[in-house]
């Protein structure tokens, strides 16, 4: 079992959740290294119009992450005050880690994703007819295996180890 959600947001919605400009919101953190990573590929591509982004604070309380950087402590678009709630709305309960970067559904305020890694391949790959002109290939296909790899590599060597050190 995965510690993440795993629906995919894709062009064709085959996991029943299509692309849609304005539906979806990028809910991230600058404190988290895979938070940042979305960010990037969100701006990179030009997807600002296409997705909105809320951001949690820089603490992450053992509840969850809060969005305690906007006006009375709630996201301006999700309208609540831990990102807990948007994992309880799409499942009572949540039995696994409270992570960002995470896809919220803004029409039902429920989680979509959460697998960060999938996320920005997806936004690199599903989104391509939002991207801005000019943006750059993120993930070509003759080069995947070898961005994959080093993705690997990254995840475990950088990342993860910034992550450990935070804790």
């Amino acid at each position: 079992d995965s510690a993440y959600l795993e629906d995919r947001i894709t062009a064709d919605g085959r996991y029943g959740w299509p692309v849609e400009p304005g539906r979806y919101r990028l809910v991230a953190a600058r404190a988290c290294p895979w938070g940042n990573r979305a960010i990037i590929v969100r701006r990179l591509l030009g997807l600002e119009h296409a997705i909105s982004m809320g951001l949690a604070g820089p603490i992450h309380p053992e509840r969850s992450w809060r969005f305690d950087l906007d006006p009375g402590d709630l996201d301006p678009v999700l309208g609540i005050e831990w990102l807990r709630d948007a994992y309880e709305a799409r499942q009572p309960g949540y039995p696994k880690g409270i992570t960002v970067p995470a896809i919220v559904d803004v029409p039902t305020g429920q989680v979509v994703t959460n697998d960060f890694a999938q996320i920005t391949l997806d936004l690199s790959t599903e989104w391509t007819a939002h991207h801005r002109d000019g943006a750059p290939d993120l993930y070509p296909e003759a080069h995947r295996i070898e961005i994959d790899e080093v993705m690997e590599l990254i995840y475990r060597e950088v990342n993860n180890a910034v992550y450990a050190a935070g804790f």
